[in-house]
């Protein structure tokens, strides 16, 4: 999301929006690092707040797509609703709806659609891992010897998890939706795997043609730091 200490040249979110726009932009949320797809910034730190209410708020939808290690056995949505602890160790309510879109045992695969109805952290990479289908690429809840050859045989050298729709109220009333297509590093994997079509036909935004991210030369005049003005 952000260039750190550790990663002071990191090819991070702010920075590159901030480029691309050239203006300084607040995140909204956050996605997990290595996954790609929607994400919200704000243009004003004030509304950076009223927007992730709306975000949270329980009307709005946000869905993912997971590819996932093993055969998926289930043909209905499975609700998942394993509570989660916080950063201060406290359990909290989380819940996670689970629909399956394509599998295959030749790879011993299946994508999933994530819709989480709260915001976890990992949520829905601990949601899908407790149903015994971790992400595939996960090396914090995945397994090590399963994204090795999903790496070396298969060219997946991230997280296989994109965020592709959020649908929301904003705070002046009005609707927001928008769909993320893959990038081109996932489209190219997904392409290739038998279950392509079926899951096209179960979630026709598949078909998008895969979206590029093109470098962007950084505007001329931005100010040292964030304001309200900028």
């Amino acid at each position: 999301m952000h260039r750190t200490a550790r990663a002071r040249k990191a090819d991070a979110v702010l920075q590159r929006v901030r480029d691309q726009v050239g203006r300084w932009v607040f995140p909204v949320h956050r996605l997990d690092f290595q996954t790609s797809g929607c994400l919200i910034l704000a243009t004003r730190r004030a509304a950076a707040g009223p927007l992730h209410a709306s975000l949270t708020a329980a009307t709005s939808r946000k869905t993912y797509l997971a590819l996932v290690r093993g055969w998926f056995p289930h043909d209905d949505p499975v609700v998942v609703d394993n509570p989660m602890k916080n950063d201060k160790g406290v359990l909290k309510q989380a819940r996670s709806v689970v629909e399956f879109l394509g599998r295959s045992h030749e790879p011993r695969c299946s994508l999933l659609r994530v819709r989480p109805r709260t915001g976890r952290y990992h949520q829905v990479r601990r949601h899908v891992r407790d149903l015994h289908h971790p992400v595939v690429g996960d090396s914090q809840h995945g397994d090590t010897r399963i994204n090795r050859w999903w790496r070396e045989e298969m060219g997946l050298t991230r997280l296989g998890l994109h965020a592709l729709s959020l649908d929301l109220t904003l705070p002046d009333g009005d609707p927001l939706q928008v769909i993320c297509p893959l990038f081109p590093d996932h489209h190219a994997l997904l392409t290739r795997l038998p279950w392509w079509e079926d899951a096209c036909a179960a979630e026709p935004s598949l078909r998008l043609p895969p979206l590029r991210w093109d470098t962007a030369e950084p505007p001329p005049d931005l100010p040292s730091s964030p304001t309200e003005e900028a």
